[in-house]
């Protein structure tokens, strides 16, 4: 096993599901029927809370009231997909493209189900969508380059966190991927530098100690990298074992190409 391949068991979750378009209220809303609007306003503040059975509920009596509101549509999507119902989510995100052609969030949207379901080509389409109708969507730009990413289009992939770091020089989930896209390159330096920022951004993120860990080992920085395997173990135990595996892979690559 290569020294690149022995990262897949933890770049594997780097990729979860970190693109999705956040429930937001809509300006629009506020011209509907006061009905739709009360339910909508509620949903979203339901979805921020965790509660999406709530929020879809809530998403599902505004549609009741008016058929033709495309965030609706699109924020129940969210709900879906949160719940990883996939299905919901790209028929909810279609419907609020049809509504609203030029939709830049639920292009995300559908983009975010079709790219979970494997149908990469087709998230990379409605993410070209997403970025064309709102070149500073930073959320979209990242959701793109997760997807080349898993394409093992690297440098399509940088090209695109990149550019969402432009645009959003707080986004801890970019500079993570990128730091990610650049370990599998072998652009160890850059590898590091991306990890430690996504680490000041969100010391929370057990992954980005992990594989910043794995980085350090490979550069024979064993001491720091002890330091950032302990943090990742104390943020998240159950890495343990994806960890172990990264880590024994490196040190014995014969040993674990077996």
């Amino acid at each position: 096993m290569t020294s690149t391949k022995a990262l897949q068991y933890l770049l594997a979750a780097s990729l979860a599901s970190l693109f999705i378009t956040p429930c937001q209220p809509s300006a629009q809303a506020q011209s509907r029927n006061h009905s739709a609007t009360d339910y909508y306003n509620r949903g979203n503040e339901r979805q921020k809370q965790g509660d999406l059975n709530g929020a879809i509920e809530d998403y599902t009596f505004a549609l009741t009231f008016d058929s033709q509101f495309a965030q609706a549509y699109n924020n129940r999507g969210v709900a879906h997909y949160l719940k990883r119902e996939l299905e919901q989510t790209m028929a909810d995100s279609t419907k609020a493209i049809e509504l609203k052609p030029d939709y830049a969030e639920a292009w995300n949207t559908r983009g975010n189900a079709r790219q979970d379901s494997g149908d990469l080509e087709g998230a990379i389409a409605d993410y070209d969508q997403a970025v064309k109708l709102k070149p500073d969507y930073a959320l979209a730009w990242h959701s793109r380059g997760s997807a080349y990413h898993q394409k093992k289009d690297l440098p399509n992939a940088v090209n695109d966190y990149s550019r969402a770091l432009e645009l959003n020089p707080q986004y801890a989930a970019a500079f993570h991927n990128r730091g990610s896209a650049y370990q599998e390159q072998g652009v160890l330096n850059k590898a590091e530098r991306d990890y430690s920022q996504a680490i000041k951004l969100n010391p929370r993120r057990a992954l980005s100690w992990a594989l910043r860990g794995l980085v350090r080992l490979r550069t024979e920085h064993n001491d720091e990298a002890e330091k950032d395997f302990a943090e990742c173990l104390k943020l998240d135990p159950s890495l343990k074992d994806s960890l172990e595996t990264s880590i024994q892979a490196l040190k014995n690559p014969r040993v674990a190409g077996h």
